[in-house]
Protein backbone atom coordinates (compact mmCIF):
# COMPACT_ATOMS: atom_id res chain seq x y z
CA UNK A 1 0.00 0.00 0.00
CA UNK A 2 1.35 3.43 -0.89
CA UNK A 3 2.01 5.47 2.21
CA UNK A 4 -0.13 8.57 2.56
CA UNK A 5 1.37 11.96 3.35
CA UNK A 6 0.47 13.24 6.81
CA UNK A 7 -0.92 16.80 6.55
CA UNK A 8 -4.38 16.27 7.90
CA UNK A 9 -6.36 16.45 11.07
CA UNK A 10 -7.01 13.05 12.61
CA UNK A 11 -7.25 10.67 9.66
CA UNK A 12 -5.89 11.55 6.24
CA UNK A 13 -9.10 10.20 4.74
CA UNK A 14 -11.39 12.37 6.88
CA UNK A 15 -9.98 15.65 5.54
CA UNK A 16 -12.36 17.85 7.48
CA UNK A 17 -10.02 20.49 8.82
CA UNK A 18 -6.32 21.31 8.94
CA UNK A 19 -4.35 23.54 11.25
CA UNK A 20 -0.61 24.01 11.55
CA UNK A 21 1.05 26.10 14.22
CA UNK A 22 4.70 26.73 14.91
CA UNK A 23 4.20 28.38 18.31
CA UNK A 24 1.47 27.45 20.74
CA UNK A 25 -1.13 30.03 21.72
CA UNK A 26 -4.07 29.87 24.09
CA UNK A 27 -7.22 28.50 22.49
CA UNK A 28 -9.75 31.17 21.60
CA UNK A 29 -13.14 30.95 23.30
CA UNK A 30 -15.81 30.96 20.59
CA UNK A 31 -19.61 31.09 20.88
CA UNK A 32 -20.22 28.10 18.58
CA UNK A 33 -17.36 25.88 19.70
CA UNK A 34 -19.78 23.02 20.47
CA UNK A 35 -20.89 23.10 16.81
CA UNK A 36 -17.40 22.94 15.34
CA UNK A 37 -15.20 19.92 14.68
CA UNK A 38 -14.93 17.55 17.66
CA UNK A 39 -12.60 14.54 17.53
CA UNK A 40 -12.74 12.79 20.89
CA UNK A 41 -14.98 12.48 23.95
CA UNK A 42 -14.60 10.89 27.40
CA UNK A 43 -16.09 10.78 30.89
CA UNK A 44 -14.17 12.58 33.64
CA UNK A 45 -14.11 12.72 37.44
CA UNK A 46 -14.01 10.00 40.06
CA UNK A 47 -17.75 9.45 39.73
CA UNK A 48 -17.59 9.76 35.90
CA UNK A 49 -20.65 12.06 35.86
CA UNK A 50 -19.11 14.80 33.69
CA UNK A 51 -18.15 14.66 30.02
CA UNK A 52 -15.26 16.25 28.18
CA UNK A 53 -14.74 16.60 24.43
CA UNK A 54 -11.89 18.08 22.39
CA UNK A 55 -11.34 19.11 18.80
CA UNK A 56 -10.32 21.88 16.43
CA UNK A 57 -8.29 24.93 17.50
CA UNK A 58 -7.57 23.55 20.97
CA UNK A 59 -11.24 23.53 21.92
CA UNK A 60 -12.03 21.72 25.18
CA UNK A 61 -15.69 21.56 26.18
CA UNK A 62 -17.27 20.17 29.34
CA UNK A 63 -20.79 19.00 30.15
CA UNK A 64 -22.23 18.43 33.60
CA UNK A 65 -25.71 17.41 32.40
CA UNK A 66 -24.96 14.22 30.45
CA UNK A 67 -24.18 16.04 27.20
CA UNK A 68 -27.27 18.23 26.89
CA UNK A 69 -25.27 21.45 27.15
CA UNK A 70 -21.58 22.30 26.90
CA UNK A 71 -19.31 25.09 28.08
CA UNK A 72 -15.92 25.83 26.56
CA UNK A 73 -13.01 25.72 28.98
CA UNK A 74 -10.92 28.89 29.03
CA UNK A 75 -7.13 29.21 28.99
CA UNK A 76 -6.40 25.92 27.24
CA UNK A 77 -2.66 26.34 26.45
CA UNK A 78 -2.76 25.33 22.74
CA UNK A 79 -4.79 26.39 19.72
CA UNK A 80 -4.09 23.39 17.50
CA UNK A 81 -6.30 20.39 16.77
CA UNK A 82 -6.67 18.03 19.72
CA UNK A 83 -7.24 14.50 18.45
CA UNK A 84 -7.69 12.42 21.60
CA UNK A 85 -8.73 12.91 25.23
CA UNK A 86 -8.22 10.27 27.95
CA UNK A 87 -9.04 10.42 31.65
CA UNK A 88 -8.19 8.62 34.87
CA UNK A 89 -10.42 9.96 37.67
CA UNK A 90 -9.78 13.73 37.84
CA UNK A 91 -6.63 13.53 35.73
CA UNK A 92 -7.12 14.15 32.01
CA UNK A 93 -4.71 14.21 29.08
CA UNK A 94 -5.40 15.55 25.60
CA UNK A 95 -3.02 15.14 22.67
CA UNK A 96 -2.90 16.54 19.17
CA UNK A 97 -1.01 18.27 16.40
CA UNK A 98 2.45 19.79 16.84
CA UNK A 99 3.31 16.90 19.19
CA UNK A 100 1.18 18.55 21.86
CA UNK A 101 0.29 16.98 25.21
CA UNK A 102 -1.81 18.92 27.70
CA UNK A 103 -2.91 17.80 31.18
CA UNK A 104 -5.59 18.63 33.72
CA UNK A 105 -5.64 17.48 37.35
CA UNK A 106 -9.13 18.85 38.12
CA UNK A 107 -11.38 17.01 35.66
CA UNK A 108 -10.71 19.40 32.80
CA UNK A 109 -11.31 22.76 34.47
CA UNK A 110 -7.71 23.98 34.16
CA UNK A 111 -4.89 22.81 31.89
CA UNK A 112 -1.10 22.80 31.68
CA UNK A 113 1.18 22.17 28.72
CA UNK A 114 3.30 19.05 29.27
CA UNK A 115 4.93 18.68 25.86
CA UNK A 116 5.02 20.63 22.61
CA UNK A 117 7.34 20.44 19.60
CA UNK A 118 5.88 21.78 16.36
CA UNK A 119 9.21 21.54 14.55
CA UNK A 120 9.11 17.73 14.44
CA UNK A 121 5.85 17.85 12.42
CA UNK A 122 4.41 14.83 14.21
CA UNK A 123 0.79 14.87 15.35
CA UNK A 124 -0.15 12.65 18.27
CA UNK A 125 -3.24 10.59 17.52
CA UNK A 126 -4.09 8.60 20.65
CA UNK A 127 -3.24 8.01 24.31
CA UNK A 128 -3.84 5.46 27.02
CA UNK A 129 -3.12 5.74 30.75
CA UNK A 130 -3.08 2.77 33.13
CA UNK A 131 -3.35 5.03 36.16
CA UNK A 132 -2.60 8.62 37.14
CA UNK A 133 1.14 8.08 36.60
CA UNK A 134 1.77 5.59 33.82
CA UNK A 135 0.67 6.00 30.23
CA UNK A 136 1.48 6.08 26.52
CA UNK A 137 0.97 8.57 23.71
CA UNK A 138 1.27 7.49 20.07
CA UNK A 139 1.26 9.22 16.70
CA UNK A 140 2.69 9.59 13.23
CA UNK A 141 5.70 7.73 11.82
CA UNK A 142 5.74 5.08 14.56
CA UNK A 143 6.21 7.62 17.35
CA UNK A 144 5.52 6.42 20.89
CA UNK A 145 5.98 8.37 24.13
CA UNK A 146 5.82 6.92 27.66
CA UNK A 147 5.61 8.42 31.14
CA UNK A 148 5.74 6.98 34.64
CA UNK A 149 5.22 10.24 36.54
CA UNK A 150 1.95 11.57 35.17
CA UNK A 151 3.56 13.38 32.26
CA UNK A 152 6.15 15.41 34.15
CA UNK A 153 8.73 13.59 32.04
CA UNK A 154 8.35 11.67 28.79
CA UNK A 155 10.59 9.05 27.20
CA UNK A 156 10.26 8.96 23.43
CA UNK A 157 11.03 6.42 20.77
CA UNK A 158 9.82 4.43 17.78
CA UNK A 159 7.64 1.37 18.05
CA UNK A 160 9.77 -0.34 15.39
CA UNK A 161 13.07 0.78 13.90
CA UNK A 162 12.09 -0.40 10.43
CA UNK A 163 8.33 0.29 10.37
CA UNK A 164 7.54 4.00 10.51
CA UNK A 165 3.82 3.65 9.90
CA UNK A 166 1.36 5.94 11.65
CA UNK A 167 -0.01 4.65 14.94
CA UNK A 168 -3.69 5.56 15.09
CA UNK A 169 -5.14 4.17 18.32
CA UNK A 170 -4.05 2.37 21.48
CA UNK A 171 -5.92 0.42 24.15
CA UNK A 172 -5.32 -2.14 26.88
CA UNK A 173 -7.03 -5.49 27.23
CA UNK A 174 -8.48 -7.14 30.36
CA UNK A 175 -5.33 -9.30 30.50
CA UNK A 176 -3.08 -6.21 30.66
CA UNK A 177 -1.75 -6.50 27.11
CA UNK A 178 -1.57 -3.36 24.94
CA UNK A 179 -2.87 -3.17 21.37
CA UNK A 180 -2.25 -0.56 18.67
CA UNK A 181 -4.12 -0.04 15.40
CA UNK A 182 -1.80 1.25 12.68
CA UNK A 183 -1.74 2.02 8.97
CA UNK A 184 -0.64 -0.13 6.02
CA UNK A 185 -2.11 -3.33 7.41
CA UNK A 186 -0.19 -3.43 10.70
CA UNK A 187 -1.26 -4.21 14.25
CA UNK A 188 1.06 -4.00 17.25
CA UNK A 189 0.77 -5.75 20.59
CA UNK A 190 2.76 -5.77 23.81
CA UNK A 191 2.54 -8.50 26.43
CA UNK A 192 5.07 -6.89 28.81
CA UNK A 193 3.48 -3.56 29.73
CA UNK A 194 4.80 -1.77 26.65
CA UNK A 195 8.47 -2.62 27.09
CA UNK A 196 8.55 -4.45 23.75
CA UNK A 197 6.15 -4.55 20.82
CA UNK A 198 5.37 -7.20 18.24
CA UNK A 199 4.36 -6.16 14.73
CA UNK A 200 1.62 -8.28 13.18
CA UNK A 201 0.59 -8.09 9.53
CA UNK A 202 -3.15 -8.07 8.98
CA UNK A 203 -5.03 -9.81 6.15
CA UNK A 204 -6.23 -6.37 5.03
CA UNK A 205 -3.39 -4.03 4.05
CA UNK A 206 -5.22 -0.75 4.60
CA UNK A 207 -5.24 1.53 7.62
CA UNK A 208 -6.99 0.65 10.85
CA UNK A 209 -8.12 3.74 12.74
CA UNK A 210 -9.30 2.17 16.00
CA UNK A 211 -9.00 -0.80 18.32
CA UNK A 212 -11.33 -2.16 21.01
CA UNK A 213 -10.43 -4.86 23.53
CA UNK A 214 -13.41 -7.05 24.40
CA UNK A 215 -13.64 -9.84 26.97
CA UNK A 216 -12.20 -12.57 24.75
CA UNK A 217 -11.31 -10.80 21.52
CA UNK A 218 -9.76 -7.71 19.94
CA UNK A 219 -11.63 -5.67 17.34
CA UNK A 220 -10.03 -3.44 14.69
CA UNK A 221 -11.89 -1.02 12.41
CA UNK A 222 -10.86 1.47 9.77
CA UNK A 223 -10.52 2.30 6.11
CA UNK A 224 -13.50 1.67 3.83
CA UNK A 225 -15.51 0.06 6.60
CA UNK A 226 -13.14 -2.83 7.20
CA UNK A 227 -13.62 -4.60 10.54
CA UNK A 228 -11.34 -7.41 11.78
CA UNK A 229 -11.59 -9.51 14.92
CA UNK A 230 -9.12 -11.91 16.56
CA UNK A 231 -9.66 -14.33 19.43
CA UNK A 232 -6.04 -15.43 19.71
CA UNK A 233 -4.19 -12.13 20.11
CA UNK A 234 -3.56 -11.62 16.41
CA UNK A 235 -2.54 -15.09 15.29
CA UNK A 236 -5.70 -15.37 13.18
CA UNK A 237 -8.18 -12.75 11.99
CA UNK A 238 -11.77 -12.85 10.78
CA UNK A 239 -13.03 -10.03 8.56
CA UNK A 240 -16.60 -8.97 9.35
CA UNK A 241 -18.52 -7.68 6.34
CA UNK A 242 -21.39 -5.21 6.71
CA UNK A 243 -21.50 -3.88 3.15
CA UNK A 244 -20.40 -0.48 4.44
CA UNK A 245 -17.84 1.36 2.25
CA UNK A 246 -17.38 4.27 4.66
CA UNK A 247 -14.35 4.82 6.86
CA UNK A 248 -14.87 3.97 10.53
CA UNK A 249 -13.21 6.33 13.00
CA UNK A 250 -14.60 5.77 16.50
CA UNK A 251 -16.15 3.18 18.80
CA UNK A 252 -17.66 2.64 22.23
CA UNK A 253 -18.36 -0.60 24.04
CA UNK A 254 -22.03 -1.39 24.66
CA UNK A 255 -21.13 -4.49 26.68
CA UNK A 256 -18.30 -6.99 27.05
CA UNK A 257 -19.33 -8.49 23.72
CA UNK A 258 -20.78 -5.62 21.66
CA UNK A 259 -19.52 -2.33 20.22
CA UNK A 260 -21.04 0.71 18.53
CA UNK A 261 -18.88 1.83 15.59
CA UNK A 262 -19.19 5.26 13.93
CA UNK A 263 -17.60 6.91 10.91
CA UNK A 264 -18.00 8.83 7.69
CA UNK A 265 -21.32 9.74 6.10
CA UNK A 266 -23.28 9.01 9.25
CA UNK A 267 -22.07 5.42 9.57
CA UNK A 268 -23.30 3.72 12.75
CA UNK A 269 -22.93 -0.03 13.13
CA UNK A 270 -23.27 -2.44 16.02
CA UNK A 271 -20.80 -5.32 16.29
CA UNK A 272 -21.90 -8.40 18.23
CA UNK A 273 -21.16 -12.11 17.95
CA UNK A 274 -18.94 -11.72 14.88
CA UNK A 275 -21.58 -9.83 12.92
CA UNK A 276 -22.30 -6.19 12.04
CA UNK A 277 -25.68 -4.51 11.81
CA UNK A 278 -26.16 -0.99 10.50
CA UNK A 279 -28.50 1.39 12.29
CA UNK A 280 -31.11 2.32 9.73
CA UNK A 281 -32.87 5.26 11.37
CA UNK A 282 -32.56 8.68 9.75
CA UNK A 283 -29.25 10.49 10.20
CA UNK A 284 -27.78 13.80 9.07
CA UNK A 285 -24.96 12.07 7.23
CA UNK A 286 -22.27 13.88 9.22
CA UNK A 287 -18.82 12.37 9.60
CA UNK A 288 -18.46 11.02 13.15
CA UNK A 289 -15.01 10.81 14.73
CA UNK A 290 -15.88 9.30 18.11
CA UNK A 291 -18.76 8.12 20.30
CA UNK A 292 -19.44 7.67 24.01
CA UNK A 293 -22.18 5.68 25.73
CA UNK A 294 -23.78 7.51 28.66
CA UNK A 295 -26.68 5.58 30.16
CA UNK A 296 -29.21 4.74 27.45
CA UNK A 297 -27.85 7.24 24.97
CA UNK A 298 -24.94 7.57 22.60
CA UNK A 299 -23.17 10.90 22.21
CA UNK A 300 -21.68 11.08 18.73
CA UNK A 301 -19.07 13.74 17.94
CA UNK A 302 -17.64 14.88 14.64
CA UNK A 303 -17.67 17.55 11.97
CA UNK A 304 -20.62 19.56 13.37
CA UNK A 305 -20.01 19.10 17.07
CA UNK A 306 -22.17 16.57 18.90
CA UNK A 307 -25.39 14.64 18.52
CA UNK A 308 -27.31 12.64 21.13
CA UNK A 309 -29.04 9.44 20.09
CA UNK A 310 -31.08 7.00 22.16
CA UNK A 311 -29.73 3.49 21.89
CA UNK A 312 -30.76 0.03 23.00
CA UNK A 313 -27.91 -1.97 24.49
Amino acid sequence: MKKMHLKVLICWSLSLFYVTSWSQQTAEVLPLADQSLVLSITQVGKDRNSLLMVGARGHVLKSDDNGKSWRQIENVPVNIALTKVFSVNDHVWAVGHDAAIIHSSDAGETWELQFYDAAREVPFLSAYFINENSGYVIGAYGTIFATSDGGENWSEGLIDEELDYHLNDITRGPNGDFYIAAEAGYFFKSTDQGNTWEAIELPYMGSMFGVVALENSVLLYGLRGHVLVTEDLGENWLEINADNPNNLFGAAKLSDQSVLLVGANGSRLIYKNKSLNQLTDLDSGDDYADVLIAGKQAILVGETGFKIQAIQQ
